[in-house]
Order: C-alpha cells, then structure tokens, then sequence
C-alpha cells in the first residue's frame, strides 16, 4: 500500500458536502426536489428534522394492510392464516383473485401507476367498481398472480404524507422530510414481513412439493403495497426495480462500462473463478445468501489451484510434478494456500487500513475462515441464512471479492475493476429504521437519537489506535501500521509465516526518504528479555545475508501487554541489558506507549514529524523522550488547589518563563507554556539547577506521578522543520479518549 493510499487515514472524513439532495416519490416517479443543504443553514435543518422526527412518533397508529404480490402462484384456496416468527404472530391472507388497476395508457414494471387491488369481481362494471378504481380515467387491467394481504398497524402519517405530492415546492423542506421519513417508515415496515412471507412458502412447498415456488427476498419482491381503505401507498423496496421509463420525466443515462471495454473482453478468457465470483456477488444482491457463500467459497478455491498451478511451473516444477503436488493438497486447502503464500513471497493481506473505520483493521485471512466455516454449516448442516443477514453476507461476499483480487494479481495489478459498486449497491437498496418482533406483532422503531456527540471518522480512528495497545484488544500488527501511516512511512508486509515457524521473522519493511527498516512486533507479559532482542538480531542477521547491507532494524515492543496502558513502567520498561544488545547489533527498540504518545504529541501539539520518523532508524531505546523536547528534572509534588508542581530541578539545568514545559502523564504529554516560575517562593524569569521551583500547570491530581521526568521543547538546529501539513492539522484526530 502506498504513501498516498496511507494518508487517506489522516484526511478521511464526513464532509459536509456528501449531504446528498432530497427526493421524493410519488405516482409520476422520483423526482429531486432540492440541492445538498449549504453549510451555513446545515445545523438549523438539523435542528428541524431532530424536531420533526421526535414529533412524527409521537403520533397515531392506524390498522393497515399491507398487500405484496409473488412471482408465482401457491396453488391453494383463498383463505386467512396465522403466521409466526421469532415471538410474533401476524394475521395474513392468501388471494388468487386479485387484479390491479393503473391508471394511463403505459403499464410500468415499478407499478408507479396503479391505483387500486383488489377482487376481480368488484370490477366487473365501472359503476360498481371501488372509488380509487372508479376514478382512472383510462385504466389498464392487469390479472394478478397471488396475492399475500397482512393485517398489521402503522403510523397514521406515514399514509397520509403522500397525499398532494404534487404540491410540494423545494423550499417546503418540511414536507419533503415528512414524505421521505414516511417512504422509509413503510420500507422498514415491509421488510420485517419477509420471514412471515418466507415462513408461509416453507409451509407450502412441503407440503405441495412445488417445484416453481421458492424463498423469497426484497429481489423478488420488490413492490408493496400499503392501504387503510382510503389511500394506496406503493412501497418500493429496490431503487433497481424502481426505474421508470415516463416520456414527461428528465432522465440521466449512466453506463458502467464502454463498448470498447465490453469488446475487448469479449476476446479474453475470463479468469479461473471470476463467474464464480460474480455468481456470489449476484446471489448476495438477489438474497439467495446461502448459494452466494457457497459460490464465493468456490471462486476462491478455483482461482487458488490455478494460481498454485501458474506459481509452481514458474517455480520449474513440470506438469506431472504440478499434478502431484496438487493432488498431495487436494482435500487440504490450508495446505494450498500455505503453498501460495511460500511460492508468491506474500501473506494475505491484513490488517487493512482503510479510509471506513469498520474495515480499518480486516484480515482476509480471518474472514476467509469464517465463510468456510459458514459453508460447511450450509452445506452439511442444512444451515439457512435469514432473509436479514444482509449486513453480514454483504460482509462475507466483499471480503471474498478482496482476497479473490488478491490471489488474481499480475505484475502486481488485479484484473478487476470495480468502481462501479458504491453504484450497485445504491441501486440494492437498504433498510434506515429498525424493526423488532415483539408478541403484538411488528413494531418499527425511531432510530436511537443518543446523548452523545457525533462521532467522525478520524474520532473512530483514535479509539481504534488506542484499543489496539490495550489489554483486552490487543492488535500490536495494527497498531504498527496505523502508526506508519499516521508517520507518512511507506510500509509493505514482510515474509509469509506459518504456524509451525519458530524463527522470528520480520513483519514490515519501512522507508521513509532514503533510509529503510525492517519492523519486528514483539509481545511480552512483562519486561522485554534478552532472549527476544537475541532472537530479533539473529533474525535481522539472516535478513541482511538475504538482502545486503542497508536496512536497518526496528524492535516494536508491546510490553506488560496484560497491564492497562495507565499502569505500564516507561522507564524501566526495556533493561539496560536489553537496551546495550540493540544499540551494539544497530537495533531500534520503541515501546508501544511511547510511540502512542508521540503520535498523540504529533497530532495535539504539532510535533515535528521528521524528528519522530528519524527516531525510528536511530539504535537503542527511542521515544522515551518527546523530539525535540531536553528532560532538566522531575516532579517533586503537585498542588492540586493551586495548580502548581514542584520541580526538582537538576544540576546545570536551566528553565524560563516563556518556554514550553511537557510533562507525562497516564495517556499522553501535556504540553503548556510557562507564565510564572517560583524559587522559595519567590518570583523569578530564570531558574538553574540544582534546586526546587514551582510551576503554574493545569492539571488533575491523577496526571502527575512523583519522580517523573519534567521536559523543556528546545528545537535541534539540525531537525527540519515538519512538513506543514502537521504543524496546521494539530487536531485532525480527536484525542480525547
């Protein structure tokens, strides 16, 4: 991964500018009523639609019905039956008799244009038919397949909002944001009736033994249908389904791929597990999820053998020899993948960092165990994957598409282009409000409006960066590249390893500028010994026989790694022994608190990030001192009421008002200038050592540990100064953990 990719981490966010506009549907379409919000008027909108939102749920419920049409025919009598699922039971009918009416001389797939369902025999003559039929001016009759009717409650508004649709303005942001809360109240209301519709097909095709009927999902059936007797709201539940083709509507044609393209392919093989792939990735956006892990367990497996089969003929092994090896692991793919791993010189790739804190932190690897394991529940256990699971099989699906590009890669490039799936995936659709299923039936609920601040992005990346060191969520490989790329340090993944390997092996290589490294992690329950640092440079001995001369080598060590990182040594934390191994085998050795703290500093006071990135290809201890920072003493004592720490100053050292103190504390350096300094209390501009002074420090009492180390920020003349970038973003990461 590059510098570029890497620094997506430091400037990803929410702006303010993906506020998408604001549509709303009705009969003659979807139409787009309003342009993003500007950022002066974006809080008080919020403010309004927080209001409005508390406001909606306060209101009624009515009975409705709830009307959706399947694909095919249940061969039974007409009739009302009970349906349950999880502790919900609803009341449903099944009809054959319906037939629909739209009103205009086109009929559409999107069903934009009906006005009414209902028994067939209420329209044999117009005089007799229901009002909302009676009055189409030109309708258009349409025999309905059958018909499944639940009798469930809803918000009374959630109707009534899509009368006079047509009257709606774009300055009317109120009514807009009524029509589309009340679009996604009913959306969420139809999809929690999937597993009742699912549950009464079961019921049906084992007992009819019908081959033509089969589970169904939002693909299947995407048109709903609310009434309370007066209005028929339509319920759309896939943007895909619901593209119209109206001659009176301003329509925007995208293509997601050119003729020239499509040529093109059309004269080259399709890669060993592509249609696997796009199998999966089909099954998955149509809702068949057990066939979609299936077919993505296989993609992977296919494109695995002729990778092996590429690699070892390259490797000089004949067609007899591939065959035989592949028969060896044919019925043993952690062998296999081993196998490509050794043969390709890479690991699989993880943990990954990404611009999305849910993904920043992924290994494909764990997440290839975990869908075979799915697979072998789905095929040998008989296990079916809920209608619901889409969070999770979308999941599945995309991370098999990553690690698929991954083994499919030449000359470093993989094959597949993939820019068009932020655009699918809009197209699929997706549930805004939750639903529970509770003994009166279903109950959709108000999203969960918190207490608590909005949480960006960068926010996320700081409680991430943090847990990685911690006791509990240890993950000393991701906290080594989150601080790479916090560094700007261009960082590639060293050797695979396996789990029989009992040699140290590097796990990055570094560059920054000229000068590259490579990156050991290493974890101990207490102090770091000798016999780790011994280990580290017998193995950067073997790397340097390998490679040459040139790189050098970073120790990151993860200390007392079942202590809270409050309650961790600094000092000691590496013993002397220890520390006089690194510096005469040329070892950089950093803790993992130190370099926590010094991106802390990095990103709160502006640190100079060139100083810290020279620590890391410096031998022996780093990071233990602040760059750039000159340590003149200890703390004798805090005040607490007056804010004040004694200070042991130490011989020959001097301190003054005017410069910058930095003290240690629990999770990061506290920084500030000095007003005022006291010697036997008396007021002084200059203090030199040895002796007691008193400093104005806004501090807690918990901050201050006695006999810590006391710093003074004295710039080395020689240190360039950072790269701008840092020195104007001192707060891009909320470190306020």
């Amino acid at each position: 991964m590059g510098s570029n990719e890497r620094r997506r981490l430091m400037e990803s966010g929410i702006p303010i500018e993906m506020q998408g506009p604001m549509v709303v549907a009705s009969s003659e379409g979807v139409t787009e009523l309003q342009p993003g919000i500007d950022r002066d008027k974006l809080d008080a909108e919020m403010h309004a639609k927080e209001h409005e939102e508390s406001e909606w749920w306060k209101g009624a419920t009515v009975p409705i019905t709830l009307a959706v049409e399947l694909p095919f025919l249940l061969m039974i009598p007409d009739g009302d039956i009970s349906l349950e699922h999880d502790v919900a039971s609803v009341s449903a009918s099944v009809r054959g008799n319906y037939m629909e009416v739209s009103d205009g001389q086109i009929f559409f797939d999107c069903h934009a244009n009906v006005v009414h369902i209902g028994p067939s025999n209420e329209l044999v003559r117009r005089s007799d038919a229901p009002p909302r039929a009676a009055r189409a001016e030109s309708p258009i009759f349409r025999a309905m397949k059958t018909v499944v009717l639940f009798r469930t409650e809803a918000m009374e508004d959630a109707l009534l909002a899509f009368r006079n649709l047509e009257s709606l303005t774009p300055e009317d942001r109120s009514g807009i944001r009524r029509a589309n809360r009340a679009t996604q109240y009913l959306d969420s209301l139809a999809r929690a009736h999937l597993p009742f519709l699912n549950n009464l097909i079961a019921a049906y095709r084992s007992t009819s033994l019908d081959p033509f009927a089969f589970q169904v999902s939002e693909w299947d059936v995407p048109i709903w249908f609310a009434d309370n007797g007066e209005d028929l709201v339509r319920i759309p539940l896939m943007p895909y389904w619901d593209k119209l083709m109206h001659p009176g509507m301003n329509r925007s044609t995208h293509f997601t791929v050119t003729m020239d393209n499509l040529v093109s392919q059309l004269k080259t093989d399709v890669q060993p597990g592509m249609m696997e792939l796009l199998d999966a990735l089909s099954l998955q956006f149509r809702g068949r999820y057990d066939d979609a892990v299936r077919s993505a367990v296989t993609a992977i497996e296919v494109v695995l053998e002729s990778q092996l089969q590429r690699l070892l003929r390259k490797n000089g092994y004949n067609n007899s020899q591939v065959q035989h090896r592949l028969e060896e692991t044919r019925n043993d793919f952690e062998a296999r993948l081993t196998d490509y791993e050794r043969l390709s010189g890479t690991r699989v790739p993880g943990p990954i960092l990404s611009c999305l804190p849910y993904i920043n932190g992924i290994r494909l690897k764990e997440e290839l165990g975990r869908v075979r394991h799915l697979r072998h529940k789905i095929v040998h256990e008989g296990l079916r994957v809920d209608v619901h699971s889409c969070g999770a099989m979308r999941r599945a699906i995309e991370t098999m598409t990553w690690l698929f590009k991954w083994l499919s890669w030449e000359e470093g490039e993989a094959k597949e282009n993939s820019k068009n799936f932020v655009f699918y995936a809009a197209m699929r659709g997706m549930q805004i409000y939750p639903f529970e299923y509770q003994q009166s039936g279903v109950v959709v609920k108000p999203i969960h409006q918190g207490d608590d601040e909005m949480r960006f992005a960068n926010n996320e990346y700081a409680i991430q960066y943090y847990s990685a060191i911690e006791k509990d969520n240890c993950d000393l490989e991701l906290f080594a590249s989150m601080s790479f790329a916090y560094l700007d340090i261009e960082a590639t993944d060293g050797p695979p390893t396996s789990g029989r390997d009992t040699v140290v092996r590097e796990r990055f290589c570094i560059t920054s500028d000229s000068q590259r490294a490579i990156v050991f992690c290493l974890r101990f329950d207490g102090l770091a010994t000798v016999e780790g640092i011994n280990a580290v440079a017998l193995a950067a001995l073997a790397h340097e026989r390998r490679n040459g001369p040139g790189f050098g080598c970073l120790c990151i060590v993860h200390h007392q790694q079942r202590f809270p990182l409050a309650l961790r040594e600094t000092e000691t934390a590496i013993p002397v022994d220890v520390c006089r191994i690194a510096e005469e085998c040329g070892i950089t050795l950093v803790t993992t608190t130190d370099l926590y703290f010094l991106i802390r500093g990095l990103h709160e006071n502006a640190w100079n990030g060139n100083a810290i990135r020279r620590l890391l290809f410096l031998p022996g201890r780093q990071g233990d001192i602040p760059p750039e920072y000159h340590a003149v003493g200890t703390c004798r004592r805090f005040f607490p009421r007056l804010s004040v720490i004694s200070i042991n100053l130490d011989d020959g050292e001097t301190i003054s008002i005017g410069e910058i103190l930095a003290i240690r504390t629990r999770y990061r350096y506290h920084e500030s200038k000095i007003e005022s300094l006291e010697v036997e209390h008396e007021a002084v501009n200059t203090a030199t050592g040895p002796c007691r002074l008193g400093v104005k420090a806004t501090l807690e009492k918990h901050d201050v540990r006695i006999e810590q180390a006391v710093f003074v920020r004295r710039p080395a003349a020689d240190v360039p100064s950072g790269n701008g970038q840092e020195a104007s973003q001192p707060d891009v990461v909320d470190w306020q953990i």
